[in-house]
C-alpha cells in the first residue's frame, strides 16, 4: 500500500493512499473506481483536491505545497523548501 507523507500545518502525518481517496471520492477528482489506485497514476492536482477532503481546509492551503512521487510508490507533500543562498 503507497503512503502518503504529509507535512501541513506544522503537523506531520502519514495517510495511506487508500484512506485519503476513498471510492466515494474518486469519481470527483476524475478517477476510475474500478481500477487499483496507484500513486503513478494520480496527479499532484488530484492529490491536493484529496487533502482539501481529507483535512476538511479550503483549496488554497494547499497550493503552495510540493508533491513529490518517489519510486517505491509512495507520495511526499510538503511546503517548498529552498536550498542554499
Amino acid at each position: 500500500m503507497s503512503e502518503v507523507h504529509v507535512i501541513y500545518d506544522g503537523r506531520t502525518d502519514d495517510v495511506n493512499l487508500e484512506v485519503l481517496i476513498p471510492p466515494e471520492d474518486r469519481a470527483a477528482l476524475g478517477i476510475d473506481d474500478g481500477i487499483e489506485l496507484k500513486a503513478g497514476d494520480l496527479t499532484a492536482d488530484q492529490i491536493k483536491k484529496a487533502l482539501v477532503n481529507h483535512y476538511d481546509k479550503p483549496a488554497e492551503e494547499f497550493e503552495e505545497l510540493v508533491v513529490e512521487f518517489h519510486k517505491t510508490g509512495n507520495i511526499t507533500v510538503r511546503p517548498n523548501a529552498i536550498f542554499g543562498v
